[in-house]
Order: structure tokens, then sequence, then C-alpha cells
């Protein structure tokens, strides 16, 4: 049954978009608690409110999964993540990696995702871009 629930998770998520969000229910428990680099809710009901903000203001947005790693009720998921987003990088497509780490029995009850805001918000806006690319630079000498 686990590797189901993972299973039919990756599906749902490289399918994922605003008219289906429903689908969510077949892989997340009704008290899921959620965790990303900016808001932490609990609760199917609200990821899927978050969710349906997340895609109206995105033109399009895709998940390639690269690999899963699972034992005993848990799972990491690397993947990369691209969207477009009107004021991001002149709308142009901007690509993430990224891992989703989750807990589960019989439903995911626990989805905690890491990624690096830098590079999927603050490097593409016009002035904050350049001081993030800037500090990067100069850390990485």
């Amino acid at each position: 049954m686990s590797e189901e629930i993972i299973d039919k998770f990756c599906e749902i998520y490289q399918q994922l978009n605003k008219d289906n969000l429903s689908d969510l229910d077949k892989v997340y428990s009704k008290d899921v608690i959620f965790i990303d680099a900016v808001h932490q809710l609990q609760g199917i009901d609200k990821l899927k409110i978050y969710f349906q903000k997340l895609y109206n203001n995105i033109s399009f947005c895709q998940f390639q999964i690269e690999q899963v790693i699972s034992e005993q009720g848990q799972a990491s998921i690397i993947w990369t993540m691209t969207f477009a987003h009107n004021q991001l990088n002149s709308g142009a497509a901007i690509k993430l990696n990224g891992c989703s780490h989750l807990k589960f029995d019989k439903k995911i009850y626990y989805h905690r995702d890491y990624l690096d805001m830098g590079e999927m918000v603050y490097e593409h806006l016009p002035l904050l871009g350049r001081i993030v690319k800037f500090i990067k630079k100069r850390v990485s000498q």
C-alpha cells in the first residue's frame, strides 16, 4: 500500500493544474500538514485553497519527478519544477530543483518542501535579483 500511495502522488503531481486539485484528496489525509518555504498549513481544504491561489498567479507549472526514495512510511521525492509567472524572469520559464519529504500510512499526513527561494523568486526580480546573484557569487569564492 505504501508504494502505491507514493506512485499515485507522483502521478498526480506530474499532471497537477488548477482544474484537477480535487485529485489531491486521493493521496492526502484530511488533516495533512503542509510546509514550504513561505507557508505552513494544516488540512486538505486549506492546501487546495493555497494551491488554487498559486495556480491563479502563474502561466503554467509542471513537475518532473527525478527520484523517489521510500521506506517505512516516509519518502523523499526529488523533483524539478518548471513554471512561468508574468512578473518573474520577464514571463519566461523558470526551472527549480527541490525535494519533498513525505510521511504516510494509508495517505500522506505530512508534506514538507525544500527549495531555494532565491532560485525560485528573488533572482528573477529586477533589482533584488542582481543583489542575490552577487551575494551567491561572493560566497562561493
